[in-house]
């Protein structure tokens, strides 16, 4: 379990009792199920390399890897199989060829392979059982005791476990599915889409994950079946079963395959619609996490390469401890702080949507430093999600001033939009607000949102302001409103556009009239 622990964990744990700040951007650091000594040996299976046909039928399947783990615990099918099986050798290069190797080959199989119910079933193993003994020495008493194996059983155990660590069941769970074993249609309307995952979160979180002191009150009459048929999802498998330990994981991973969700559908909004009171528990950031854990989106600026996280980090912070580079400061004030913090966050959310540079809310500098000079990981990729998240990690775990993360418990999403605020203020841009779920939103047209009267930009509200609303509708062509400033000035029924009432609206404030 220890090869699990990614280093961005154990970081974590090394800065100290501070709470991490919600939503930052090393909350999403994905983490890799490829153990490090495993980079290089999957690299030289997949360019052919090392073998995997060991029994030369023009496959490679678990019939491979039974004969292979039996040959690393040093039993044999014969020795047609012996040329192929010394190739393969000593996998991890520790000169000893036993039951890691054999973990190795299996983790391959399973890495590179959708796995199936029926690569678990016993049955399919049937010939090539051995039972063997294995002699152990007692060393208080020094008495001699016989334990008798099965290989099928030791190999099935292992190829399960293995499964189960690298979160290789969605395949096998769709089986389930098919088979009737699994039913994900929580509210049976003959559909496994986004309002049964909203039951399913709502439920999840209530009863199966952090039995929360829930705000809302799913268990009513109406919803009784849904209740029963989310319970009967979670109890439908044996514990151990290498699916049902990703259950929940795999459920909502079906929801997104199945119902077509998108992250644009993923709304607190929506979720309140299907259950009362549940958007306070945050679900679209909950559910848009999982959405860009579950699915890759091919992309190294938006999904990064998990499998290389730990290593380019440790490699990076070797290198800040041998002096060898500095930690970026990226807006150049001489201070590593909460605000370098939020301008990687704004531009890794900026990337995942899609945003230009001259659509960007952060200074032309600290853009471009993001987009050419910040190839952390030196993968010839300046500012993809490694880059990125290393350089947070980093911000968190070293900061200059530790007091102020400390300070920011729970309030960095708070802390992040007023410093978005100043940024588009200074680029004369539409405010914008950033979710903790990476979502991007203009401000622009939202009529909740409180507007200054600040027509010319000039910082404060006045008169002429009012005199400059006037001008630009009376004419437009020598006076015009900037982006900023239409938002500013639309205060008289916000969102219906600039009119003459929003300089009388102004005027009135300034006269205390409102």
């Amino acid at each position: 379990m220890k090869k699990l622990i990614s280093l961005a964990a154990a970081l974590a744990v090394a800065a100290g009792a501070a709470a991490l700040p919600a939503g930052a951007a090393m909350e999403n650091v994905v983490q890799s199920r490829i153990w490090n000594e495993e980079i290089e040996m999957f690299d030289a299976f997949d360019k052919g390399e090392i073998p995997t046909d060991v029994n030369g039928d023009g496959t490679f399947d678990p019939i491979d890897c039974l004969i292979y783990y039996a040959y690393c615990e040093h039993q044999s099918y014969g020795d047609e199989y012996n040329e192929t099986l010394e190739a393969i050798g000593n996998l991890n290069g520790d000169d000893f060829i036993d039951s890691a190797d054999a973990t190795h080959f299996n983790r391959y199989y399973i890495y590179s392979h959708p796995i199936s119910i029926n690569d678990l079933d016993r049955e399919n193993y049937a010939d090539y059982e051995i039972i063997y003994e294995i002699e152990h020495k007692d060393y208080f008493t020094n008495e001699i005791y016989i334990s008798t194996h099965s290989i099928i059983t030791e190999f099935l155990n292992d190829f399960s476990a293995n499964c189960t660590l690298l979160m290789a069941g969605y395949n096998a769970y769709c089986e389930y599915v098919d088979n009737g074993t699994i039913d994900p249609d929580l509210n049976a309307d003959g559909k496994s889409d986004l309002t049964d995952l909203a039951y399913f979160l709502v439920y999840s979180m209530d009863n199966e994950i952090i039995s929360i002191n829930s705000p809302y009150n799913l268990e009513t009459e109406e919803n009784d079946e849904i209740l029963a048929r989310a319970k009967a999802l979670y109890n439908a498998l044996p514990d151990g079963d290498f699916v049902d330990n990703w259950i929940y994981n795999y459920t909502v991973m079906y929801y997104f395959e199945k119902g077509e969700v998108t992250p644009d559908m993923i709304t607190d909004e929506f979720f309140e619609s299907v259950v009362e009171g549940s958007s306070a528990m945050d679900p679209a950031r909950l559910i848009t996490e999982d959405y860009y854990f579950l699915i890759p989106q091919n992309d190294a600026y938006i999904d990064g390469d998990p499998k290389m996280f730990d290593r380019e980090c440790q490699a990076y912070l070797n290198a800040l401890d041998a002096g060898e580079i500095t930690i970026p400061d990226t807006n150049g004030d001489g201070i590593i702080d909460p605000i370098d913090d939020f301008n990687v966050y704004i531009y890794q959310a900026e990337q995942r949507n899609g945003v230009s540079e001259e659509e960007s809310i952060l200074p032309a500098d600290i853009f471009r430093l993001f987009k050419n000079d910040m190839d952390i990981n030196d993968n010839g990729l300046s500012g993809d999600k490694n880059d990125l998240d290393i350089i947070s990690l980093v911000y968190f775990c070293f900061p200059t001033e530790r007091g102020v993360w400390d300070a920011m418990s729970g309030k960095y999403h708070d802390a992040l939009n007023e410093y978005a605020a100043k940024l588009t203020t200074a680029k004369n841009m539409l405010p914008v607000k950033f979710s903790p779920d990476w979502k991007y939103e203009s401000l622009g047209y939202d009529a909740d949102v409180e507007r200054s009267g600040d027509a010319n930009n000039d910082g404060s509200t006045d008169l002429a302001d009012a005199i400059f609303i006037m001008q630009s509708i009376a004419n437009p062509d020598k006076y015009q409103l900037t982006p900023l400033g239409k938002f500013n000035a639309d205060v008289d029924g916000t969102g219906n556009g600039i009119t003459n009432y929003d300089a009388l609206a102004i005027q009135s404030q300034l006269l205390n009239l409102g």
